[in-house]
């Protein structure tokens, strides 16, 4: 009876295309909490000595398992992000919501594909500016993973570490996790404003 009733309650018309928003809060804080860590850990690591330093055999046994969490946690928020982001805007993608996780893996494809698709996210949840933030959050990841390889063909790394790849992961993690914050703050907002707004109808229980 308690379920008939719930289920009579009106709802917005804007769910009915594919289902709630859901709220990615919490993706978010976990993406952002293991970007931090492995972050930390390897800035620790160099700071020890890099691979010639005790610290280093005992962060080797959890630096893949971390690194992969990583990933993982941040693939979902990011298509979590990419799902409501139709329900927002349908119709105005470029990609779709499989390609917000299978573009990374696409060779050639993930240099390009998922920053598009991030700033599709970006503007359907509000048109109005703020799509540096992305753009820079692009150039520092290209910087850490092409960066990066390049600097370790080239031996400029010291006990398997260098500078180059210190400052710039840092950077690159900075603008991560600002990025994952202004992204899930604004489909807050996006979420919250479309609830108060949109026309209600009545679900039926059946």
């Amino acid at each position: 009876m308690n379920a008939e009733a719930g289920s009579d309650e009106p709802r917005p018309r804007a769910l009915a295309h594919g289902g709630p928003v859901a709220d990615p809060r919490r993706l978010a804080l976990a993406a952002q909490a293991l970007i931090v860590v492995q972050t930390a850990g390897q800035l620790a690591v160099a700071v020890a000595g890099g691979t010639r330093s005790h610290f280093f055999t005992q962060f080797v046994p959890i630096s893949m398992p971390l690194f992969i969490a990583t990933i993982i946690v941040f693939l979902c928020w990011f298509r979590r992000c990419r799902l409501n982001a139709e329900l927002f805007a349908p119709g105005t993608h470029r990609y779709s919501a499989g390609l917000s996780v299978g573009a990374w893996f696409i060779p050639g494809a993930m240099w390009w594909i998922p920053r598009r698709i991030a700033l599709d996210i970006w503007r359907a949840n509000s048109p109005v500016g703020g799509a540096w933030l992305i753009n820079a959050w692009w150039v520092a990841w290209l910087a850490k993973t092409i960066g990066g390889a390049v600097a370790a063909q080239l031996g400029t790394g010291s006990y398997g570490y260098s500078l180059y790849e210190d400052v710039v992961g840092v950077v690159a993690a900075a603008l991560a996790v600002l990025m994952i914050q202004q992204v899930t703050t604004r489909q807050a907002v996006k979420a919250r404003a479309d609830l108060e707004t949109l026309p209600l109808t009545q679900t039926s229980s059946r």
